[in-house]
């Protein structure tokens, strides 16, 4: 078993006859393009004048677009039920209040999850909402 390639023993040598006519052909067209008063550019292989291929404007990223949002000058003080909630249907306010009284007795989210038969994902929602703390998380 070799440990390297060795290249004497390759198919197609690197300097074959027509490698060669087409080198000399070359530099034939390229001094005949400088005669003619032809300049050539070098041009790296990172230094295209094309435009990026892919950027990501955080300003149209969801991710990133509320940092760029307009803050308001006079901020309200935070009410403890949002404006919304008014409209809100009837068993939301419900949900609130049980969700609320179980996190004033120290209940966790995922407890009060199971004992109302909600998911943990709407009972943290619905805390955020209408701003409640749990004491304990999990």
């Amino acid at each position: 078993m070799q440990r390297y390639h060795d290249t004497r023993s390759d198919p197609l040598p690197i300097h074959s006859p027509q490698h060669e006519t087409d080198r000399a052909n070359l530099d034939r067209l390229t001094e005949q393009f400088l005669g003619r008063g032809g300049k050539i550019q070098k041009i790296g292989h990172q230094m295209s004048s094309a435009p990026a291929s892919f950027t990501i404007n955080p300003e149209r990223s969801p991710v990133y677009a509320h940092l760029f949002a307009p803050v308001a000058v006079d901020m309200p003080s935070v009410a403890a039920v949002p404006a919304e909630t008014e409209e809100s249907p009837p068993d939301t306010r419900k949900h609130a209040a049980l969700i609320m009284a179980d996190a004033a007795l120290g209940n966790s989210p995922k407890w009060i999850a199971r004992k109302h038969h909600m998911t943990e994902k709407y009972v943290r929602q619905v805390a955020r909402d209408y701003h409640i703390t749990f004491h304990t998380q999990r």
